[in-house]
Formats: structure tokens, C-alpha cells, sequence
């Protein structure tokens, strides 16, 4: 017979203690495992595997489901993280308890925020996360410009939706969210693309998202006519060790191949844009002006191309001079003594 903790773990992390019986164990197989550390006891009756989503466990042991943008980011999605958990919990639930003590009623400084909305859950749901629509809803109904239209975004570019279901989530959203429809985007690799690109937005700078540049490879902005905006991830750490490998050999190929072909890659982290914002604007900005500047310049004064010379006949050239500067002058030679 299959063990308890392989089937909790192919049953999306969580099974009840009656489901268990249901399926042919019997609670001294159950006890057996609880003193092994196989499983452990998420809340009364709910039962998991040591390895399950952190979050997970958290919103089952409050009593809910998750939601929000944690539940996004539990499908896969590359969305800001937020410091507060959103749980969805059924309009009549009660004896709510605090993430990390389940013996412990659940209190306001527990980084979880409540939401007595969660109803039957549909096919598009599991035990412990509500579906994609309704936790993209959520955010929708309770987060800022910028994170909800990130969390729209990254579903368009990575879930592969058609424009039709996005707009059928927007319509149950509040009227005040309905502008920024038109902000959504389907091309944007991480959340920091989308910011990004709303400020660029908010500042008046024109851009273009994913254009491809010399070497067939594709930055994250274009915002003039020789100019790209790259935001850098920690994989861009030459002394990175996460999943897969660094980015910054890639990265700085491609730079050459920008400047070889008279284009300029500005470089910003996730750092400088939380804390700098203003710095990096100004520096784009002005990278723009000289760019149009220049590019002005040379449509009105064309540059004569310069006569190349080979490497072997530079040198040839410089060898001559060489020697004719160690040559007497004879003009000026004093005649020697009779």
C-alpha cells in the first residue's frame, strides 16, 4: 500500500484525517507516521508532508484558502511579494488560528489578512489556493495600480490567456480599476519590467518593450532611437548560485553588440529602482537627449567616412617614420674638419 505521505503529496499537499480512512488507512498507520516526521498536523483533522508551499500550510492552518497575489505566485507567476498573506475564508468560518501555532486563535499582528469571501470551490481551485481568477479579483479589488496591473500581466504573459478571460475578471472589479485595462501587458519577463514601464509612462518617456537588438537577442526597452533600458535580476550576479546560470556573460555579449552598432544599454537593478527612481530617470532622460541629438547631427552633417588600413600596413607605416626620424638631416649637417 501506498504510503501516507505519498498520497498526501499527490493529493495537493492536504488530506483530511476522514479522507485518509476513506482511502484504507487506519489511525494507527496515521499515529505512525505523525511520530516518524513523515507528516504533521496542519490544524485539527488536516493532515501534510514537511515539504508542502510554506504558504500553503499557513492559509489551511488559519482555516482558509490563499489568495491574493501569494496565491498567484504559488501558480508560477513572477509577482511582487507582499510582507501580509491574503486568506479566503467561508462567511460563517470560525476558530481561526495564527499560522505558526495551530493550538493559538489568530490575532492582527500575524502578517494575514482576512477575507470572508470564499465560497464552493470551483474547478479551477484546490484545497489550500483559490483559483487564478479569483486571486487575480483580489488583487484587483485591494492593491495598487502597479501591483495589480504587474499581477494582470504576468498571467497574460505566462498562463497564456486570451484577452476575452482578463476582461471578464476586470469586469467584476470596482469602476475605479477599470483604467487600467489599457495598462496591461503580455510581453513583460518580471514585475519590475511592468513598473517600469508604467513610470516611464507617469514621466512622459516613450518605449518599446522587447525590441531585438544587434546579436538577434531582445532587451527590455527601447526608449530612443539608439538607447535600451535593461532591469537586471540577481541572475545578472556573476557570484550567482540559484537555479540555472548567471546572466551576466550573456548580458554584457550583448552590450557589445549594442555599442559595436552605435547603441547604448542602460543597466538598472531592483535596488536603484526602489530607491532611486529619480536618479534613473534622469539618467535615461538625458541618455535620450544625446541620443536624438546625435542621431539629428548626423542626418544634417554626415561624417566622410575615415580610409581603413590593415593592422600589418599601420605598422609598416610607423616603422618608416621611425627610422627616417633617426636619418641625418644633410641640409643641415655641419661639414667635418679638414
Amino acid at each position: 500500500m501506498e504510503s501516507i505521505e505519498s498520497r498526501i503529496r499527490r493529493s495537493d499537499w492536504f488530506l483530511r484525517r476522514r479522507d485518509l480512512l476513506a482511502l484504507g488507512y487506519t489511525d494507527a498507520q496515521i499515529r505512525s507516521a505523525l511520530a516518524a516526521h513523515s507528516i504533521f498536523r496542519v490544524r485539527q483533522g488536516w493532515f501534510s508532508v514537511p515539504d508542502a508551499p510554506e504558504n500553503a500550510v499557513r492559509a489551511v492552518r488559519v482555516g482558509g484558502r490563499l489568495t491574493g497575489v501569494a496565491a498567484l505566485e504559488s501558480y508560477g507567476l513572477r509577482v511582487p511579494r507582499r510582507s501580509v498573506v491574503d486568506v479566503a475564508v467561508a462567511a460563517n468560518a470560525c476558530r481561526l488560528r495564527r499560522p505558526a501555532d495551530r493550538r493559538a486563535r489568530l490575532e492582527p499582528a500575524d502578517g494575514t489578512r482576512i477575507h470572508w469571501i470564499d465560497g464552493p470551490p470551483s474547478r479551477h481551485s484546490s484545497r489550500w489556493r483559490v483559483s487564478v481568477d479569483d486571486a487575480l479579483l483580489l488583487v484587483l479589488c485591494t492593491e495598487g495600480r502597479d501591483v495589480a496591473v504587474a499581477c494582470a500581466s504576468a498571467v497574460m504573459r505566462y498562463l497564456d490567456w486570451g484577452w476575452a478571460r482578463l476582461w471578464a475578471v476586470f469586469d467584476q472589479a470596482p469602476a475605479r480599476v477599470q483604467v487600467w485595462r489599457a495598462l496591461v501587458g503580455d510581453q513583460d519577463d518580471a514585475h519590475g519590467e511592468t513598473f517600469v514601464r508604467l513610470w516611464f509612462g507617469d514621466a512622459g518617456v516613450w518605449c518599446e518593450s522587447q525590441p531585438r537588438v544587434a546579436n538577434g537577442r531582445r532587451l527590455d526597452f527601447k526608449v530612443g532611437p539608439n538607447t535600451f533600458v535593461e532591469i537586471d535580476g540577481r541572475q545578472h550576479d556573476p557570484d550567482w548560485t540559484g537555479e540555472g546560470e548567471s546572466t551576466r556573460p550573456r548580458d554584457v555579449e550583448t552590450d557589445i553588440a549594442v555599442a559595436a552598432a552605435g547603441g547604448t544599454v542602460l543597466r538598472f537593478d531592483y535596488r536603484m529602482l526602489a530607491t532611486a527612481w529619480d536618479h534613473c530617470l534622469a539618467a535615461v532622460t538625458r541618455a535620450i537627449a544625446d541620443d536624438v541629438e546625435l542621431v539629428a547631427r548626423r542626418e544634417t552633417s554626415p561624417a566622410v567616412p575615415r580610409r581603413t588600413t590593415t593592422p600589418r600596413k599601420q605598422i609598416a607605416r610607423a616603422s618608416r617614420k621611425r627610422r627616417r626620424s633617426r636619418r641625418p638631416d644633410s641640409r643641415n649637417a655641419v661639414p667635418p674638419p679638414v
